[in-house]
């Protein structure tokens, strides 16, 4: 059924698609030949080029979503990443959208013409919205996803849906209903999770925007692991109201929802518009901030005698607990570098709380319930439990009362980061704390399927503290002859051994290298206007208006 959903003239001859040697299919778009130059152009263009053509009307909006559509259709072809396909609704949109310009000579929204791929927990009223769990398929959509009316009122052209793990509790992306999802980097590598389809499709250039979901690191490590940017927002600050979900009523570390792109540009766009909606009027627990454009620019950051200054950043090049591999350690070298030569003050900072226990706190509140939620959802259908859930399938049914103290451990965990923070004002130029904070996505790169070598503290420690988070690719990938075994390593515990043990250059060759930036809560606007300045000084050549 679901291959129905992809045009008879789209779908690639079995002799013309990639063998299964072929790890590298992230170019395989450009040379199918399903895509003529016209389309190619378009689906290259960063989201700010596409909207300033299809608000301009130098872009129909049937041609946009058209190539993107068919990008789509390549990149599933090649990497699994769909579940549920819209394209013939997606332009059929696109041609209403393109009659309303005719008749107006307006836009209708902030996002007129873009495609937007979603995670698929995203509901459209109408449509199967399983999450991969089988139990849940044939289950209809009897309403949209706050966010989906949100998009479709800003002209977002929904095209569709994308692959994640079972439950969504793990760092790759597959299920038992739509199977596994791969990296078009180097597809014996996984995409991540839990929002690894977009990742993968977005790589691909099949969708502007990728909507995903975090709650500890869901949207940042298919962003890292497919060299894209990626924002895990403050909790709340977007809304996801009638998004479906596991875990629902986890309130001690509840998910959020971000965008994944290939440009900074992208992620703005999608903070500004659902932002502009009022989203608080939508969704309860959204705050009531709206968008901040000075702090975007900067603007807000002030020396004590009131003059505007550079922002500040530190470097926390590890946990202390599991050390990065050499290729992240030179992703955030090359990211340090480039800001100290960009005139940028950059300062180390220690992991305020030992990272350990930070992520065995974490881990506990997410399986508080002892399972119960997942193994519920699982029972009714029979599927066995994914054993790379990263709960513990024996994990303790908390008591009311253990629960309450879990609490006060992450407040522990909280507190110690915001005086790590604040003591940083002590180590600046100015006396005023760092404004943003370096730091790796992970101790490695994308993994081998059905493995998982590391932890998940790097991401889900700012999930517990909640702060918002920025995944930025260096533009680089691993590469041997620079990414050697680090001959001089000594483990500071099991961990850090299993986890360099499992580095071996030659089968990571390709993987895309990116780094981390965290900031102060509620700062999302902040955040954006601090990658452009890292993204700029990775790219010399590039003059930013921030540096």
């Amino acid at each position: 059924r679901q291959l129905e959903r992809i045009p008879s003239e789209w779908r690639i001859p079995a002799d013309k698609l990639p063998a299964q040697s072929d790890d590298r299919v992230i170019e395989f778009t450009a040379s199918c030949g399903l895509l003529d130059q016209d389309e190619l152009s378009i689906i290259s263009k960063d989201a700010m080029d596409i909207l300033r053509a299809t608000t301009s009307g130098k872009l129909s909006c049937v041609a946009v979503a058209t190539a993107f559509c068919k990008a789509a259709a390549v990149a599933h072809q090649v990497t699994n990443c769909l579940t549920e396909i819209f394209f013939t609704q997606a332009i059929e949109r696109a041609k209403e959208l393109d009659d309303i310009y005719a008749k107006t000579g307006k836009p209708t929204g902030p996002l007129f013409g873009l495609p937007i791929s979603l995670k698929d927990q995203f509901q459209i009223k109408g449509t199967e919205c399983n999450l991969g769990i089988a139990s849940w398929i044939g289950q209809i959509s009897s309403e949209n996803s706050v966010l989906v009316d949100i998009l479709l009122d800003a002209g977002a052209i929904l095209h569709c849906r994308t692959n994640v793990p079972q439950g969504l509790m793990f760092g790759e992306s597959e299920n038992y209903v739509y199977g596994r999802t791969t990296n078009p980097s180097k597809r014996t590598l996984t995409c991540g999770g839990s929002s690894g389809g977009e990742g993968a499709l977005v790589a691909m250039n099949g969708s502007v925007i990728g909507v995903g979901t975090d709650l500890g690191g869901s949207v940042r490590i298919p962003a890292a692991y497919n060299g894209l940017f990626g924002l895990k927002p403050t909790l709340h600050r977007f809304p996801y109201a009638k998004a479906r979900n596991t875990l629902l009523g986890l309130e001690s570390v509840a998910s959020c929802l971000g965008p994944i792109s290939h440009s900074v540009s992208g992620i703005s766009a999608f903070t500004k518009a659902v932002l502009a909606a009022e989203p608080w009027l939508l969704d309860p627990k959204t705050p009531e901030i709206p968008w901040r454009q000075h702090m975007e620019d900067l603007e807000h950051l002030k020396s004590p005698d009131g003059t505007q200054r550079k922002p500040a950043f530190g470097v926390m090049s590890w946990d202390g607990f599991v050390k990065p591999w050499p290729p992240v350690r030179r992703g955030i070298d090359s990211a340090v570098s480039a800001l100290k030569k960009a005139g940028f003050e950059v300062i180390d900072f220690a992991c305020p709380f030992d990272a350990k226990k930070a992520e065995d706190i974490v881990t506990r509140i997410y399986s508080s319930d002892g399972n119960e939620d997942l193994n519920r959802t699982f029972a009714s259908s029979g599927e066995p439990r994914h054993p790379l859930i990263v709960t513990a399938a024996d994990a303790p049914h908390l008591s009311v009362y253990e629960s309450w103290q879990l609490n006060l451990e992450k407040y522990e965990v909280q507190d110690a980061w915001l005086k790590a923070w604040n003591a940083t004002a002590g180590k600046t130029s100015t006396g005023l704390p760092i404004d943003g904070l370096l730091l790796p996505p992970s101790p490695h790169v994308a993994h081998k399927h059905g493995e998982w070598p590391g932890n998940i503290g790097y991401t889900s420690t700012f999930n517990m503290i909640d702060y918002p988070a920025m995944i930025i690719p260096v533009g680089s990938a691993v590469d041997p002859a620079l990414d050697p075994v680090d001959s001089a390593f000594k483990a500071a515990g099991p961990e850090d051994a299993r986890n360099q043990a499992y580095y071996n250059p030659a089968d990571f060759a390709g993987a895309p290298i990116t780094v981390q930036l965290v900031c102060r809560r509620f700062r999302e606007e902040e955040i954006i206007g601090l990658t452009s300045i890292i993204a700029d000084a990775l790219k010399p050549s590039q003059k930013s208006s921030k540096l």
